[in-house]
């Protein structure tokens, strides 16, 4: 994540915003063609293949301003079905789902929850787990992702 200079993801960021998307993540990996770059852009309405098209003719002039050599493969994708739940306003979007949260510690013997997301107060949301609600605070999260429901 570090990769990327804090400048160039404002300026992804801002070219994102300005086609009506959120900009949900950028994740960045070393590969042996030289640097993988996975943007995850969202809207309410969803994300479609013409959106990820578009979205990526707006990011790869940014990258190769950035990176002469153009050493890079850029991915531009939804964030899924079991999508990360990253601001505080994602939790509050999806209030009612389950969810799988893993904490970066153990708290009271437990690293792993999966259950329903019913509250966000300040930095702090309830999780109903087992029939007994957590009270878990935002920033103890590693990653918390929504458990699609398939019919």
């Amino acid at each position: 994540m570090d990769i990327l200079d804090r400048k160039v993801r404002d300026e992804i960021e801002n070219s994102i915003n300005s086609i009506g998307f959120e900009l949900m993540e950028i994740e960045c990996s070393p590969n042996s063609n030289g640097l993988k770059i996975v943007t995850f852009i969202d809207h309410l309405d969803g994300v479609t293949l013409d959106d990820c098209v578009k979205a990526s003719k707006l990011i790869e002039p940014i990258l190769d301003n950035e990176n002469e050599e153009g050493a890079y493969q850029l991915e531009v994708s939804s964030p899924g079905l079991n999508r990360k739940l990253i601001t505080k306003e994602h939790f509050d979007r999806f209030i009612g789902k389950t969810v799988k949260i893993k904490l970066k510690e153990k708290i009271d013997n437990r690293k792993n929850y999966k259950g329903e997301l019913l509250t966000r107060h300040g930095n702090e949301i309830e999780v109903m787990v087992d029939n007994i609600k957590s009270t878990i605070d935002i920033d103890s999260i590693d990653i918390c992702r929504i458990v699609p429901k398939f019919k």
